[in-house]
């Protein structure tokens, strides 16, 4: 037995490859507490982002707002996203991604603070806009540094649980929303506006999860791709104490074996970490770049674009009267709720929140479920694409108010592909590339975000009804073009590996 210890021992003390390190280190309460700090993060830039499907309606009458610029204002954080993803993901290669993410997430936080402060629509757009600039960042680049601190074994099913947990914190966004509404915020004379009190609910997050965040310790894969091998084994040394109770100096690993996607002298990382943006548009990550690319813009699209129109959608049903049977695209060509009109209305309906709360808890209640299971990611993807194709149509043929308000809340299940897609992308990619390859994905979904809230908003007062039926027929060619991404945990190819 003594034998077999020395022997294993003796095995450590070697150069050992990183994830036999991370093996070492162990999968415990240190993944725990940063996943945890992952989803705040992600969590608090869905909040901010999604957050004007139900800001809007109650600003509507205080901010001028007309129908016709829903969309473009929905759209403005996405629009940012988009200007700047190119940039965050090689910048968060280069300088880590600890420190970017903290500079980002509480700059994105105070501009959209200052957001709830701004007189005018006008004004208001311009915060938005301008806090979307540093929005990308935490919005995407967490999937990835929550799955570099965790074993190869474990890491798929963290980055699913991951973004289960964010369907449960997006629900927040209704529920947050009702709250505000309820509370009568007039002291002394002075009256608040609810959308005020609102956006500074949506803000805050993204400036608590940035302080949060200076209590966790840089990826060891980023500082191993820099060379920087005695800071990554302090960080895995930390992380085995964290997750043990022992001495860090106790950690069995003391040495560790340069990448194959991590260059052997600091001029040939400088070169990778610079050229990594384009790399990307070449063989062999090209392919996967696009097939990845495609299918979170066909997500996105539908989940910050046609699924953004829901609380307005499902309140103006809810509006008619209870014995009338009518179809969404009837009740949204009905002219009861533009603000040039006398009586401008600000408001939601009980029953709205109750449908988005409860399906909103039930649907993240389903997602979480499901990333527990042995479902592969492909599997999920299929299904989910399927599922929410499905929902598209019947929301549109059905005259049961509920029914359709039930069915259009179902298109928050494509929120489920975020978590497997973003996961490929960890898989498929090295590391040297993975934070600019995460960030041109969800750069994709921008895309899509800003095309789907635009299209949704101009032609839904227009061609309602074929809306609907291209939404789902885009859904359901994501569904098909999901068959070609390669099975779960297929180690890639070594040219894949190698970083050009």
């Amino acid at each position: 037995m003594g034998s077999r210890e020395e022997k294993e021992k003796k095995k450590c003390e070697m150069a050992t490859d990183l994830d036999t390190a991370l093996d070492f280190a162990g999968a415990g309460k240190y993944q725990v507490f940063h996943c945890a700090l992952m989803v705040s993060t992600l969590g608090a830039s869905i909040l901010e982002m999604i957050g004007c499907s139900f800001l809007l309606p109650l600003a509507a009458c205080d901010l001028q707002l007309s129908d016709h610029l829903r969309g473009i204002i929905t759209s403005i954080p996405n629009i940012g996203i988009i200007l700047t993803a190119p940039f965050w993901g090689p910048i968060a290669d280069a300088m880590g991604r600890k420190p970017v993410l903290i500079v980002s997430t509480l700059l994105s936080g105070v501009i959209g603070l200052m957001a709830a402060f701004m007189p005018n629509l006008t004004s208001f757009a311009l915060c938005k806009f301008a806090g979307s600039l540093f929005l990308s960042c935490p919005s995407s680049l967490g999937f990835a540094f929550a799955g570099e601190l965790m074993p190869r074994k474990r890491r798929d099913m963290a980055v699913l649980i991951c973004n289960a947990s964010l369907m449960l914190i997006a629900s927040l966004c209704p529920i947050l929303a009702w709250i505000v509404f309820t509370i009568d915020w007039e002291h002394n004379n002075i009256f608040i506006k609810p959308w005020r009190i609102l956006t500074v609910a949506y803000a805050v997050p993204l400036i608590l999860s940035a302080l949060w965040m200076t209590q966790t310790k840089e990826s060891p894969k980023f500082l191993m791709m820099k060379s920087k091998e005695k800071e990554a084994l302090k960080v895995l040394a930390h992380v085995y104490s964290f997750n043990t109770g022992r001495r860090p100096d106790e950690y069995k690993v003391t040495s560790l074996k340069k990448e194959d996607n991590a260059d052997q002298v600091d001029g040939e990382a400088i070169k990778v970490t610079k050229t990594s943006a384009t790399a990307l548009l070449k063989p062999p990550h090209v392919k996967w770049l696009l097939l990845l690319g495609f299918l979170m813009l066909g997500l996105f699209s539908l989940l910050n674009g046609l699924f953004l129109f829901t609380p307005h959608t499902i309140n103006k049903m809810m509006t008619k009267l209870p014995n009338e049977t009518v179809s969404i695209c009837y009740s949204l060509n009905q002219p009861d709720n533009v603000t040039h009109t006398v009586t401008c209305i600000d408001s939601i309906s009980y029953d709205t929140f109750k449908i988005t709360v409860i399906t909103a808890l039930f649907y993240g209640a389903i997602v979480m479920a499901v990333s527990l299971s042995p479902l592969s990611k492909k599997t999920l993807l299929v299904g989910m694409y399927s599922l929410v194709s499905a929902a598209c149509i019947v929301s549109v043929i059905t005259r049961n108010r509920f029914v359709a308000g039930v069915s259009m809340s179902t298109l928050e299940l494509t929120a489920l592909g975020i978590g497997p897609l973003n996961a490929y992308a960890v898989q498929i990619f090295p590391t040297s590339l993975r934070g600019s390859a995460v960030g041109a994905v969800m750069m994709f979904g921008r895309v899509g975000s800003m095309l789907g809230a635009n299209m949704a908003g101009i032609f839904l007062a227009r061609g309602c009804e074929y809306t609907f039926y291209a939404f789902a027929a885009l859904i359901a060619l994501c569904a098909a073009l999901s068959f070609l991404l390669p099975n779960d945990n297929k180690p890639a190819s070594k040219s894949e590996k190698t970083s050009l």
